[in-house]
């Protein structure tokens, strides 16, 4: 029986807006990936199948709390890169932690700008939607997924799933 490392706690979270760390220890959701899907009628039924080269919208958020001057950097309407970086608890069969580095390259725009949640005695919770533009996530320096519908990439594990079709052109 083959075990398998555990995946545990996030140990921490910051995110870079333009080359700026708007913050440290916030909760982000980093983008699902979604390819379109084609209905396809068999002798028996039908089944639907993914296209890979047409992705569905990506989205990510990243929430924080309070708000400053580095966390309005991210506000403008305009496209600039954001990175995520993760560290996550991995745990060995013999119980051994090490930490695990979780990466996200981002090309995105700000697609929601939601207004400022305050209320007195409280801190205050505050969040941005931004659409993705291209996704490209690393854990522990390995590319894992690559994902960038306007050049045509949908790379899992280093494998171009859209290759053919780009040579048929």
């Amino acid at each position: 029986m083959n075990i398998q490392n555990l995946k545990g706690a996030v140990m921490a979270t910051s995110v870079y807006a333009a080359g700026v760390q708007i913050g440290v220890n916030v909760n982000v959701t980093l983008p699902t990936i979604t390819p379109a899907s084609a209905e396809v009628t068999a002798a028996g039924g039908t089944i639907n199948l993914p296209v890979t080269s047409k992705i569905e919208a990506m989205e990510c958020t990243v929430t924080k709390t309070g708000i400053d001057k580095a966390w309005l950097q991210a506000v403008k309407p305009e496209a600039f890169d954001l990175i995520v970086n993760i560290v996550q608890q991995n745990i060995a069969p013999d119980g051994k932690t090490t930490p695990e580095h979780i990466k996200a390259f981002m090309r995105v725009v700000p697609s929601v700008v939601n207004g400022l949640d305050a209320s007195y005695g409280e801190s205050s919770e505050n969040e941005l939607t931004f659409s993705v533009l291209s996704y490209k996530l690393t854990v522990n320096g390995e590319t894992y997924t690559h994902v960038d519908p306007v050049k045509g990439l949908f790379i899992v594990k280093g494998y171009d799933y859209n290759d053919d079709i780009k040579s048929m052109l």
